[in-house]
């Protein structure tokens, strides 16, 4: 029963954030326009700070393990190998191949990432964690590129896609907090707790809320195939081959919940942006990233039960 309530400590105010966001849409409290300066105002301060808070914070020579960011590597890659083997077989609008792929290879690890683990491991093992996500923002950042470019011709110079990774506000984070912890700079703790520490907490309930704010349903039925085997493979199958490998190679503690929380996320809510700006079918992305995210609370929560009764959290 220990598994199930710190499961459910960690899912179901997600789950609230994002209930909160539907309301305050259909109240008309928050409009698109609201809903979209909030994103770019969460991914570019606020996540940014908490990855930089928890970097900062991070015992690197004992959080920088080699093998969960192997296998959270060789997953990304298969499952993006995979898929584009697979999804062209059976869809042929090029418009909507590249949002099949995306929408099972790419996860919303940086918004979900840190807040589940802190919930499950405590604030002081979430060095692993923080660094899982430096490595998955360039690796997603990479294949999207890769795959718009090959299905719907929207170049992509490699400059460009460069300094679009060495900019990524996650990465300047990341990197502004590796470059305290290894430097030794000490920052006063009442600047820490006071102000880093509670901007970084913003984070996760806004864009809970926003994606909630953005959830609409009208294309279900014209997507229902498409959401079907998307949400699928994202949701069932990539966790169903990374969290049991991880396990069989000895992964333990926080090293396993963020390869979890890696292999069971949704899509990821910028995949939207990117099929908008790389030519894709918008509207399919849009429907990929709210279904997901609606099914992944309950999907998250069985994983992280059936794994904590299993090994342990």
């Amino acid at each position: 029963m220990e598994v199930v309530r710190i499961s459910a400590i960690a899912i179901i105010p997600l789950m609230v954030f994002m209930a909160f966001g539907f309301f305050f849409r259909k109240r008309n409290y928050l409009e698109p326009e609201s809903t979209r300066k909030i994103n770019i105002l969460v991914f570019r301060f606020f996540l940014p700070i908490m990855c930089a808070e928890t970097i900062y914070k991070a015992d690197l020579h004992k959080d920088v393990e080699a093998l969960p960011l192997m296998i959270v590597t060789a997953s990304i890659l298969l499952s993006f190998f995979l898929s584009w083997l697979i999804v062209p077989r059976f869809e042929k609008d090029k418009t909507r191949i590249p949002v099949m792929i995306q929408g099972i290879y790419k996860c919303n690890y940086a918004v979900l990432g840190i807040p589940i683990a802190q919930t499950i491991c405590g604030a002081e093992n979430l060095g692993i964690v923080s660094v899982i996500a430096v490595l998955i923002v360039p690796v997603n950042n990479i294949l999207s590129a890769l795959i718009f470019e090959k299905y719907t011709g929207t170049s992509t110079s490699v400059p460009k896609m460069l300094l679009k990774i060495i900019t990524n506000p996650l990465v300047v984070g990341s990197a502004v907090g590796l470059l305290l912890n290894i430097t030794g700079i000490v920052i006063p703790s009442w600047i820490m707790t006071g102000i880093v520490a509670k901007l970084g907490a913003l984070a996760t309930p806004l864009s809970m809320i926003a994606l909630g704010a953005s959830f609409e349903f009208s294309y279900i039925r014209k997507y229902s195939k498409h959401l079907t085997w998307t949400i699928l493979a994202r949701l069932v199958l990539i966790p169903a081959a990374a969290v049991p490998a991880a396990i069989a190679l000895g992964v333990r503690g926080a090293a396993l919940v963020g390869i979890m929380i890696y292999a069971a996320s949704p899509n990821a809510v910028n995949s939207y942006s990117t099929a908008v700006a790389m030519g894709g079918d918008a509207d399919l992305a849009n429907e990929i990233v709210v279904m997901s995210s609606i099914i992944s609370m309950v999907t998250m929560f069985l994983w992280f039960v059936a794994v904590g009764s299993i090994v342990g959290l």
